[in-house]
């Protein structure tokens, strides 16, 4: 099983994209969850990043799992499971476009699964398309308006991939909101209580 997305957190409140990881080894990980950028190192207010920030280093490809979950895809195109499980390998290996083409295959078959939904947005924000990233979060959320991982991806979407604070903290206090008992609630106040500091200063 592939480890969870919130063991890649670094110490000092660098929030990272790993909420509510229930699928592991079958779906995409989260976006930003290895180095996002403090709040503190952003750019000034409505300054745009150029990058998505960096992931970790790719995890040895299982080629013998690969090829059978190919062959399990070949003869039966249906097999959402399979097209989860190969979407993520690939996602793991950085190669965005192939995983992006699995879930969609995916959300032809299930229009209605959110996670899937939200792991296509993961990778666009990867892929440094953040405005169909954000696009697809919106998405996300009109088939599911509280879904916790979908709000909190789209704050880290919005702030990194726009420098748009003001929506971060939205979506994300939308998220504290409605999720209280969501994992990482504390940090995630703690980023929002960050932001709005943040965009006190001239």
């Amino acid at each position: 099983m592939r480890k969870q997305a919130w063991a890649f957190l670094l110490v000092g409140f660098i929030i990272g994209f790993g909420a509510l990881y229930t699928w592991t080894k079958k779906r995409a990980p989260d976006i930003v969850r290895a180095t996002p950028l403090p709040v503190e190192s952003l750019g000034p207010a409505g300054s745009v990043p150029s990058q998505a920030p960096e992931e970790p280093p790719p995890p040895p490809l299982d080629t013998a799992r690969l090829q059978q979950l190919e062959t399990e895809i070949k003869n039966n195109p249906k097999n959402i499971e399979a097209l989860i499980e190969l979407g993520g390998m690939h996602f793991d290996q950085k190669n965005y476009p192939k995983a992006i083409d699995l879930y969609k295959r995916v959300l032809e078959l299930q229009p209605s699964n959110v996670e899937v939904s939200t792991d296509i947005g993961t990778a666009l924000f990867y892929s440094n398309r953040f405005d169909e990233a954000i696009a697809q979060f919106q998405k996300t959320l009109a088939l599911q308006p509280n879904h916790p991982r979908t709000l909190f991806n789209m704050g880290v979407a919005l702030l990194h991939g726009r420098n748009d604070a003001p929506g971060a903290i939205q979506a994300w206090e939308k998220l504290v909101q409605n999720n209280p008992n969501f994992p990482q609630v504390d940090l995630v106040k703690e980023q929002i209580r960050q932001l709005k500091e943040r965009e006190k200063k001239p």
